[in-house]
């Protein structure tokens, strides 16, 4: 394992990370290294859950990303992590800093807004049907109960309940089975109200879902989200 640093400069919208290093600051976790195994368990869930972008797709994210309030940050990460992240992004035209913010905020919001986000509602019950379903069947509720607990899968209980949605929707409403959906698929547009917008957070995007004509103002849903 390549245990070299590399220095990289990431922009990330304040909010998010105001309230990732108070959470890290409580865990009493030192950031970079805390980021270092969740990098190392996300990125080959990233490659592949996350479909190729268009150019168009790709340049309509970083242009919303911009519109946010953000601040720089300088990362002490792994080469190799920063490596295949990069190369991944370049692949499928993901932009690196949204990727960043998604994580970032993925790591710090609390569970009603995933919810909410997610699932399409604050009630959390995908969580526990999660429990019920899976609960005799994965080593990894093991964890649930251990008070240090190792950076393995650091979203397994989001992911398992992404997995039976997509189950439901492809029984159910017959969508096509394959198709990339996870985490980093999921692409958020109207979230929380009409008017507002997650666009700069997203990994991908389809054609599709880009507006004609993008409204410039659209922050109210991530300022709530984490102001919770």
């Amino acid at each position: 394992m390549n245990d070299s640093l590399k220095k990289i400069s990431v922009r990330i919208y304040r909010p998010i990370l105001a309230r990732l290093e108070e959470k890290l600051e409580a865990g009493c976790l030192r950031r970079d290294d805390f980021l270092n195994r969740v990098l190392e368990a996300e990125l080959p869930h990233l490659d592949e859950e996350c479909a190729e972008n268009s150019p168009e797709a790709q340049q309509f994210i970083a242009d919303r990303l911009d519109k946010l309030a953000r601040k720089q940050v300088s990362l002490a990460l792994r080469s190799d992590l920063v490596e295949r992240l990069n190369e991944i992004c370049a692949r499928k035209r993901i932009v690196r800093d949204a990727f960043f913010n998604r994580l970032f905020f993925l790591l710090a919001a609390p569970t009603r807004e995933m919810s909410l986000l997610f699932f399409g509602s604050d009630d959390n019950q995908w969580l526990i049907d999660v429990y019920e379903k899976d609960w005799n069947s994965s080593p990894r509720f093991g964890y649930v109960f251990d008070p240090i607990v190792p950076v393995e899968d650091p979203f397994f209980l989001l992911r398992s309940g992404l997995e039976d949605e997509v189950e439901y929707l492809e029984i159910v409403e017959k969508l096509p089975r394959g198709t990339p959906r996870g985490i980093y698929s999921k692409f958020w547009i109207n979230t929380l109200n009409k008017e507002s917008h997650l666009y700069g957070l997203n990994c991908y995007l389809p054609d599709d879902q880009i507006p004609d004509h993008p409204e410039e103002q659209g922050t109210e849903d991530l300022l709530a989200l984490l102001s919770k």
